[in-house]
């Protein structure tokens, strides 16, 4: 069985904080669109007068009808100069509450937890902030003018018609129930399209991006081909979906254009006898022909914005969706950072799981003392990363806790969390802006003179200074047009010029030349004086470094202890040692 799809109104909720900050505007705008309809009806009443009074009359009033032409001109000049100012100003305030409503999206979006982006792929978040406020901007600047207008427009024929003339009114009205139906009929199924449309064009979306980013890829293992068939097909389905969805329009506009038609043939069929007998004048027949055509003309109009309502009702509930989304690492309103920082930490039986009954993390516990280095390997999937993601509250524990300093991360606030805990990841992320910028991350209260510092600390001075304009050098899209290790130098100085007392490098070696590496390896020994350093590496060179080791397999800490003590144990480190997954890399560098 089939159910009529429900128009979610109570979508358009979403609108109303918005509408309040501009209400004076949307009246003044509300004013003049009275202002227009009640002016630009006046021009049937003008013909009118002209044919009963000058025309159609025995001596006609040659005098009188130019002035009323006149009058009709100025009307029509009128008209237009008021309907400028109305949309002028209606698609100024529409502009002004989209960019409202993106720019508070966006930082909605900005406060949610990595959860988030692991559900949902950046195509529909990029769809959700541009193509869904831009629904929500066609709504203000398009269909509200229209729907406004072509409501009081229909009010005010409807009242014109039956003040000159009952009998006439009521006929015209007739085909106003077959209107309504036929509308609501059409607007679900214009719903049910449009939703279907929207999130087609969201895979379409995603899947763009993710071929974009991945584009090296693609051409490495030559996939073009096969990667454009696939982004082919998803194109044909959005295509069909836009398709249906105006070949659904159209059909709806040509219905009310039919009703239309029989409406002014009904009209001069039982309006002509009245007139032959004397009973009614030719103008009021030739008023209400003008009047009806300008009351099928506004739900004409309406018709064909009824797209952009569906599309308007569809973003919000998109919108609505994920503004209803919740950080899922909540804030104790009572956090608070320690007085004194030292770089403790502590793993207490720590557990984790991404999908209920299935442990990443298998109750590991581990003490960092402050100034410790600490290096943890393990094979893929064995929980490092995920571990590291714990303790700069990515995610929460699902079992045990973790203490900064004494202190459980969950009572520090994130930010100070996060300032305190710094770290470099494998995957880098470089923005468009310069050298300087993506270093301290656009932040103008970190001088310049610390990036410099901080840079030459780590070994990045020499190749940003080689650079085109050094530091103000603006970097391509992701940083393309540096090399890989340059780019994890970047990201490397990005984290230490807010001097976190804990940073952990997640595998921020595992991709590098041996040149970068022995950089990187200087850089590492030079900040980890007075912070603590926990390093998840694979290269033997960088966990030699470390104060201790520990062993992680299958989200527990299976062995602990320095590179020469473990290798005496003879048991899983020995055998990841022997294995060659420590010493692969050193041999590839």
């Amino acid at each position: 069985m089939s159910t009529k799809p429900n128009l979610n109104i109570s979508s358009l909720g979403i609108l109303v904080p918005y509408i309040r900050r501009h209400a004076l505007r949307l009246t003044g705008i509300l004013a003049l669109v009275v202002l227009v309809v009640s002016v630009d009806l006046t021009q049937p009443i003008i013909v009118k007068e002209v044919i009963d009074r000058y025309l159609n009359v025995a001596h006609p009033d040659p005098s009188s009808i130019s002035w009323l032409s006149a009058l009709y001109l100025g009307v029509v000049l009128l008209t237009f100069g008021l309907s400028y100012l109305q949309d002028i100003l209606l698609q100024s305030t529409g502009q002004r509450i989209v960019r409202d409503i993106r720019s508070n999206l966006f930082g909605h979006i900005l406060s949610l937890s990595v959860k988030y982006f692991d559900k949902n792929p950046s195509g529909r978040i990029i769809t959700n902030v541009v193509s869904d406020t831009e629904a929500l901007n066609n709504f203000f600047t398009d269909f509200l003018s229209n729907t406004l207008r072509g409501t009081l427009t229909l009010l005010v024929i409807i009242a014109f018609m039956f003040q000159l003339d009952l009998h006439f009114a009521a006929w015209c009205l007739v085909v106003v129930p077959a209107i309504i139906w036929v509308s609501r009929w059409f607007q679900g199924k214009l719903r049910v399209i449009n939703q279907d449309m929207r999130g087609k064009l969201s895979i379409l979306i995603a899947y763009l991006a993710e071929n974009l980013a991945g584009m090296s890829i693609v051409q490495i293992f030559h996939q073009e081909a096969k990667q454009w068939r696939a982004f082919d097909g998803r194109n044909r389905d959005l295509l069909k979906a836009m398709l249906k969805e105006n070949h659904t329009l159209l059909l709806f506009f040509l219905f009310t254009e039919a009703l239309s038609d029989f409406g002014v043939a009904g009209l001069v069929w039982f309006g002509s006898g009245p007139v032959l007998r004397g009973t009614v004048t030719f103008g009021v027949l030739y008023a209400f022909v003008g009047f009806i055509r300008r009351f099928f003309q506004p739900i004409n109009t309406i018709t064909m914005q009824m797209n952009v309502l569906q599309s308007m009702i569809v973003a919000s509930e998109r919108i609505g969706q994920t503004l209803a989304e919740t950080p899922d690492i909540p804030e104790s309103p009572t956090a608070r950072r320690p007085d004194t920082v030292e770089g403790a930490v502590d793993f207490r039986d720590v557990r984790l799981a991404y999908r209920p009954g299935k442990d990443v993390l298998k109750g590991v516990t581990v003490s960092v003392k402050p100034g410790e280095r600490i290096g943890i390997v393990g094979s893929s999937g064995s929980g490092k990363t995920s571990l590291m993601n714990l303790l700069v509250r990515f995610y929460d524990t699902t079992g045990g806790d973790i203490l900064v300093d004494g202190h459980p991360i969950r009572e520090w606030p994130v930010e100070e969390l996060r300032r305190t805990v710094g770290i470099v990841q494998q995957d880098i992320t470089l923005f468009g802006g310069t050298v300087l910028d993506n270093v301290r991350f656009f932040r103008q209260d970190i001088p310049r003179e610390t990036v410099e510092r901080v840079c030459e600390e780590i070994g990045a001075d020499a190749f940003i200074k080689r650079l085109p304009q050094g530091y103000d050098t603006r970097l391509s899209e992701r940083g393309s047009t540096l090399s890989f290790g340059q780019r994890q130098l970047l990201s490397f100085a990005r984290v230490l010029v807010a001097d976190p007392k804990v940073l952990i490098l997640d595998e921020a070696t595992a991709s590098l030349d041996s040149e970068t590496e022995a950089v990187l390896q200087e850089a590492i020994a030079k900040v980890s004086r007075n912070r603590t350093l926990l390093v998840v590496a694979h290269r033997l060179s960088t966990v030699q470094m470390m104060d201790t080791i520990i062993v992680l397999d299958n989200g527990l800490v299976v062995e602990q202890g320095t590179h020469d003590e473990l290798l005496a144990k003879g048991q899983h480190y020995w055998r990841f040692y022997l294995s060659g997954q420590l010493q692969q890399f050193q041999k590839t560098a």
